[in-house]
């Protein structure tokens, strides 16, 4: 193990032991403490990333199992939204299997007008098309950005020639699309489930796939179609035409050839999921939830032989998920069945008495500070998991409406992420092509924020209230 490594492991090491030995605070059963130890560990873990988070989960928790319950530490495994993010995101892979994720952007490539903000808004549409039903916006980005990339090289713009003629402006607004399209679906992106859970556990807001959609359509729907637009104008392409790119385009659908029957099966099976998630709430005496339609899916893609069981095995990046955050899913569940943080909003409550402010000026502090915060945190799970707790907290016990503060933060984890390229994993692949340098990188993406939160608070919240869901 190196230096780095080690001090890591020591630093997570000592915080759990720090407080798991501390005086118990008053209010607080012994095993509830042992919990928070336990909890924060984990954040630790998630932030320093001595190891994967997987890995550094399975080590808390198999040295933890000596001393807690497994019926603690285990619980979140037998969690429906565990589950449904590593099922969605077992799906993904079926794009990339089959070619159905190249084909839809080739076509879309064919079919565009014949300017680069056109080629900006099909890249833009591949996203949207794919989105629901890819729980990993990292692997999306996979999909997609590669053979964006590609075109750009096709026409002699690379990181280290000409990066401003086509690459830097497909580099920044990939991740723009990405964060974006993340937010406009619960299943766009993992880190949503968290944030639905906790939603639930803390602010006894239940928000369905459906619901979703019905909040972020208008004002997360308005970023998503700007954002090509205002991205061409402040980080403008010196390429105006597309009679470059359409060539690349064609020869990239001949060598896929015709449309296979997997692709033919995946298709009809996406767009039967898409209705499922749309409409299943919605069907009497059923109930059909997100996550039933998400095993569905999967049954079907399997029964159809569009993806086997080595590609099941081989979806790292799900069973990734599932381990890590089926951990933290259920040492949270027991921190709220244990009454934790209804004990700490009282305790805050008494050293920060937001109370006295008005409801609108404590949504609008909350927002600020979770953006603020940003910095500091390399993986987007581990700052929702860690910090919208103590937001949730915040908010309970005063005038804040509990739906507007919780969709406003549920939408600015994806689009917070854009004020750093290490936010998330579709900065990190977006980044990495090496076209734009960090201080444009940083400039564009704080924009892109400052121009959703404009959004979000001028045309979001009226239009909230206008649907009735505060």
């Amino acid at each position: 193990m190196d230096k780095t490594r080690l001090i890591k492991m020591a630093a997570i090491a000592a915080v759990i032991l720090g407080i798991w030995n501390s005086p118990i605070p008053t209010g607080l059963e012994a095993e509830t403490w042992h919990i928070v130890a336990l909890y924060l560990g984990l954040l630790m873990g998630l932030v320093l990333r001595p190891f994967s988070e997987p890995v550094v989960t399975l080590i808390i928790v198999g040295i933890a199992s000596m001393f807690i319950k497994s019926s603690i530490l285990l619980h979140g495994y037998g969690n429906d939204m565990a589950w449904f993010i590593a099922m969605v995101t077992i799906v993904c892979t079926a794009f990339i299997k089959t070619g159905l994720g190249k084909r839809i952007a080739y076509n879309l490539l064919i079919r565009a007008g014949n300017t680069t903000l056109g080629l900006g808004y099909i890249m833009v549409i591949t996203d949207l098309i794919l989105s629901p039903a890819t729980g990993s916006n990292s692997s999306r980005t996979s999909i997609i950005y590669p053979i964006f990339q590609n075109i750009a090289q096709g026409i002699g713009s690379t990181a280290e020639k000409a990066p401003r003629k086509l690459g830097a402006f497909l580099e920044v607004l990939m991740y723009t699309s990405s964060q974006t399209t993340s937010a406009l679906f619960l299943t766009g992106m993992a880190t949503n489930a968290i944030t639905v859970s906790l939603m639930s556990e803390m602010l006894d807001i239940h928000l369905t796939w459906g619901l979703w959609v019905l909040a972020s359509a208008v004002p997360v729907g308005l970023i998503l179609l700007l954002a090509p637009l205002v991205i061409y104008k402040i980080y403008p392409p010196e390429m105006k035409s597309l009679s470059e790119v359409k060539p690349l385009a064609m020869k990239g659908l001949e060598e896929l050839g015709p449309m296979s029957s997997a692709e033919k099966r995946l298709l009809g099976l996406f767009i039967l999921a898409i209705l499922g998630w749309m409409f299943g709430p919605l069907i009497p005496f059923v109930n059909l939830k997100m996550q039933y339609v998400g095993f569905v899916f999967l049954a079907l893609v399997l029964i159809t032989n569009v993806l086997d069981w080595n590609d099941v095995i081989a979806a790292k990046g799900a069973w990734n998920i599932f381990v890590w955050y089926g951990a933290f899913y259920g040492i949270a569940a027991a921190l709220s069945s244990a009454g934790f943080y209804t004990w700490l909003a009282d305790y805050i409550g008494n050293v920060v008495d937001l109370s006295v402010y008005s409801g609108m000026t404590v949504t609008a502090v909350l927002v600020f500070v979770s953006l603020a915060v940003r910095y500091f945190f390399v993986s987007n799970s581990a700052f929702v998991a860690s910090f919208y707790p103590v937001l949730f907290i915040l908010a309970l016990g005063t005038q804040a409406n509990p739906m507007v503060v919780g969709l406003l933060l549920a939408f600015c984890s994806p689009l917070g992420a854009l004020l750093t390229h290490y936010g998330n994993g579709a900065g990190l692949i977006t980044f990495a092509s090496g076209y734009v340098p960090q201080k444009d990188f940083w400039r564009v993406g704080t924009t892109m924020v400052a121009m959703s939160l404009v959004i979000l608070f001028g045309v979001g919240i009226p239009y909230w209230k206008l649907v009735g869901l505060w």
